[in-house]
C-alpha cells in the first residue's frame, strides 16, 4: 500500500477504536487525506464533527503575519472543514 492508502486505514481504525484527536500539518502533506476520513466518517453519521479535536500547523515557509490566514484557509480546504480546534506555529522561526 501506499502512504496515503496506509493513512486511510489507520485512521479509519483509529477513529474507529474511539480516538478523537487528529493533529495534522500542511508540511505533512496529508491534511486532504485526513480531510477525506474526517468527511466520511462525519457524512455517514459514525461521528459528529465536534465530536473530534482536530489540529493542523502553520508551515515553517509561511511563518509570516501576511501569510497566516491564507496558510488557515488552505488547511481548512484541505480538510475540508470549516474550523479546526487548534492551529500552531509549526516551527517559531522566521524567514527573511
Amino acid at each position: 500500500a501506499n502512504d496515503e492508502e496506509a493513512l486511510r486505514k489507520g485512521l479509519r481504525t483509529a477513529l474507529e477504536a474511539g480516538y478523537r484527536h487528529i493533529d495534522t500539518a500542511y508540511y505533512y502533506m496529508n491534511e486532504h487525506v485526513v480531510g477525506e476520513i474526517v468527511k466520511e466518517f462525519v457524512d455517514s453519521g459514525r461521528l459528529k464533527r465536534e465530536d473530534l479535536f482536530i489540529t493542523t500547523k502553520l508551515p515553517w515557509f509561511m511563518n509570516r503575519p501576511e501569510f497566516a490566514e491564507i496558510a488557515i484557509q488552505k488547511s481548512l480546504e484541505n480538510l475540508q472543514l470549516d474550523y479546526v480546534d487548534l492551529f500552531l506555529i509549526h516551527l517559531s522561526t522566521a524567514m527573511k
